[in-house]
């Protein structure tokens, strides 16, 4: 059997990995914390059991899970391909702080505590710069989920972003933390501080070392005490 071709059929477009753009799905956010709050239904916190896939289908690509195995260990359980495209690897079982910045990591470790400890809802404004100066915005969401023992020891979340993907891994930068608190319902917000983005300071610069100023050999003794040159030129005409 013949299969006609229509030749005004478009060709696929191919993009290489590193001029991959994708825009902030906000409405990922969206959905997964109005599915969390349907889950919630007025208790301080849903169960990890009850989390139904199909429910945040448009979320999946964006969203993870997370287990804190001990105070300062928070691993994903599971990562939608997004997670992995800005890793460059499968990133089930690394920490979420492997996303951060080394500048950012030991304060945004510090505060994802309070997910499992207070509990609370906490949303981040994150900010990437690559080799070549080029931004990747993105926004984090961590909502507290308890295991089947009735221990706040999981959480689910997303992580989006507006920009060019560029070259893995990409590691963000805290630019702010937005926090709820289910305790009580207080909003709170906080930026963050300056010195922490003014060490980056140096790395715009470039690599160059600081060049230093040319010291000339010093003379031999023998030029140094008569002025004349050590060695001398002789031309002759004799064959």
């Amino acid at each position: 059997m013949t299969q006609n071709h229509n030749s005004s059929s478009r060709s696929a477009e191919v993009v290489t990995l590193w001029q991959h753009q994708t825009k902030r799905d906000v409405s990922a956010l969206s959905e997964m914390r109005g599915y969390w709050e349907s889950l919630r239904s007025g208790r301080l916190v849903p169960l990890r059991s009850e989390i139904d896939p199909r429910e945040i289908s448009g979320a999946l690509e964006y969203g993870f899970i997370l287990e804190r195995l001990q105070p300062g260990a928070v691993r994903f359980r599971l990562a939608g391909m997004h997670l992995c495209d800005l890793m460059g690897m499968e990133v089930r079982g690394m920490p979420l702080r492997s996303f951060i910045s080394p500048t950012s990591r030991a304060r945004f470790s510090a505060t994802l505590e309070r997910v499992f400890t207070q509990p609370e809802i906490q949303e981040y404004t994150l900010i990437s710069d690559d080799t070549n100066g080029a931004q990747l915005k993105a926004r984090l969401l961590v909502l507290p989920l308890k295991s089947d023992g009735g221990k706040v020891d999981r959480a689910i979340g997303c992580l989006t972003t507006e920009g060019v993907v560029g070259l893995a891994p990409r590691r963000f930068r805290v630019l702010e933390t937005r926090v709820t608190s289910l305790i009580n319902g207080t909003h709170t917000s906080s930026i963050a501080p300056s010195e922490e983005l003014d060490r980056l300071a140096p790395r715009v610069a470039g690599f160059a070392e600081q060049q230093e100023t040319f010291k000339p050999a010093p003379l031999p003794d023998a030029e140094r005490t008569t002025g004349k040159p050590h060695l001398r030129l002789v031309v002759t005409d004799t064959p």
